[in-house]
């Protein structure tokens, strides 16, 4: 993705980004529960953005809850790592592949992994659970300010939920501090 592109996604509407993200996760949320729909719903958006809990968004939130745990378990079984780790992971150092072509099925399955777990991290904190955040905290930090799509996303929820100025310089930091409190609450 293109530096502008990833500029207009960091400055988009989060109406937009949601709609986005649960467009990313059609095919899994509908293959999990029907009742959720193949394309989001205006409300359901707009009450993720205001914070709401209507009913949907507690199915949402349940399935959204298996999607990650699902493609964690995916990281420990087939890789050996958690999700810090595989983030962090030369993915030549993993085991388990003898060829070209299984090497590429290993990084695609790494990838797709930790994109599920972003975005599915991303929507469960817009319905209120708090702690999933701290995937998206990962996620920053190992973009160590490069920017890439999964860390805009994080960047961009966790500065909403947390009601932090995005152009505050410290913005991650208070990010962190948001993290803590919440979990002590």
């Amino acid at each position: 993705m293109s530096s502008e592109t990833l500029k207009e996604l960091a400055q988009a509407p989060l109406q937009e980004i949601l709609h986005l993200l649960l467009r990313q996760l059609d095919g899994a949320l509908t293959g999990r529960d029907p009742s959720l729909g193949t394309h989001p719903s205006r409300d359901l958006i707009a009450a993720l953005e205001a914070g709401e809990t209507p009913e949907n968004v507690k199915d949402l939130a349940a399935v959204l809850m298996a999607l990650v745990e699902d493609n964690l378990k995916i990281l420990r079984h087939r890789l050996s790592v958690d999700f810090a780790g595989s983030l962090a992971a030369d993915i030549t150092q993993l085991t388990g592949w003898e060829s070209t072509a299984d090497f590429l099925s290993i990084a695609d399955e790494k990838a797709q992994a930790e994109q599920a777990i972003v975005i599915a991290s991303a929507l469960l904190l817009a319905c209120g659970r708090s702690e999933y955040a701290s995937y998206l905290i990962e996620v920053i930090e190992d973009d160590a300010g490069a920017l890439d799509v999964d860390a805009v996303i994080a960047r961009r929820m966790l500065l909403h939920v947390g009601a932090i100025d995005s152009a505050d310089a410290d913005a991650p930091s208070q990010a962190r501090a948001w993290l803590r409190d919440q979990s002590r609450a």
